[in-house]
């Protein structure tokens, strides 16, 4: 049997990652003097209240190797093997976190991917990984499979301003000269795990047609995800459900984590070819 390790920016609820087997390990964040676990999709509780009132004072630990040990040492003590699909390395260090354990622990039975990817682009890389292994694919070829799935998912995302973006350090050498002003907005997308622009976007509904338009024609599946509930979450929801009348579009909010490193207010679109 094998066991599936994430981190929290992907947005599974706690009822998906019981049913599918997939174990959870948080960032954490620390907002007007204190420290919080991000949590389960659906339990992700104030964030944005706290995020708010913190502003540039909200910042973001990453998972740590210590707490994927853990993971790690529970599920191959139940018996599992263990693939572990986390976060872009170029986004985060919770791959060299998860490396760095899966080196500790010692086991042949771990295998680390990086999923060029994060936030819906990342929970269907996630579920597609799971499929894989229900199928009986032995853990070798699932982590070579697993290491190809960011071909074929991807995660585009607009912003109301730079500011939380820089203080990153995330993006691209060509990203680092977007800025936002008058009434436009930058549009990214993620190529090869890192941020690059896309252009900008003149007003709310030339954004959400932008954004829109970067799902491909043949996409599968789709989510939705913003800075809490906003209403231009709404606007992009229905303009994909027209585009695509076939598909259910999901809703899921972006987190803590990545909000605090995109900016409140971010707006963004994730797909998975198959």
């Amino acid at each position: 049997m094998i066991a599936i390790v994430t981190d929290s920016t992907a947005p599974f609820t706690q009822k998906e990652a019981e049913q599918l087997g997939v174990c959870v390990v948080p960032h954490s964040y620390f907002a007007n003097g204190t420290v919080y676990l991000e949590n389960y999709a659906d339990l992700n509780v104030h964030y944005t209240e706290r995020i708010t009132a913190a502003g540039a004072g909200a910042v973001t630990s990453q998972s740590t190797p210590a707490a994927f040990s853990s993971a790690f040492r529970q599920l191959l003590a139940q018996g599992y093997e263990v693939l572990c699909m986390v976060i872009s390395s170029r986004l985060s260090g919770a791959w060299t976190s998860a490396v760095t354990a899966a080196r500790e622990v010692g086991s042949a039975k771990i295998a680390v991917v990086d999923s060029h990817a994060t936030a819906g682009a990342l929970y269907y890389q996630v579920r597609r990984a799971r499929e894989l292994a229900d199928s009986g694919l032995p853990l070798s070829e699932l982590a070579d499979h697993c290491n190809k799935l960011w071909k074929i998912s991807n995660v585009a995302f607009s912003v109301e301003d730079m500011s939380a973006l820089r203080r990153s350090r995330r993006l691209g050498p060509l990203s680092q000269s977007v800025n936002t002003i008058l009434n436009c907005r930058p549009v990214f997308l993620l190529k090869d795990g890192t941020i690059v622009c896309r252009g900008l976007a003149h007003g709310r509904g030339e954004r959400v047609r932008m954004l829109a338009s970067l799902v491909p024609k043949n996409a599968q599946y789709i989510m939705v995800q913003g800075f809490g509930r906003q209403p231009i979450e709404n606007s992009l929801t229905r303009m994909l459900q027209r585009r695509f009348p076939n598909l259910t579009v999901q809703r899921r909010e972006i987190g803590p984590i990545l909000s605090i490193h995109i900016g409140a207010q971010a707006l963004g679109v994730s797909w998975c070819l198959d």
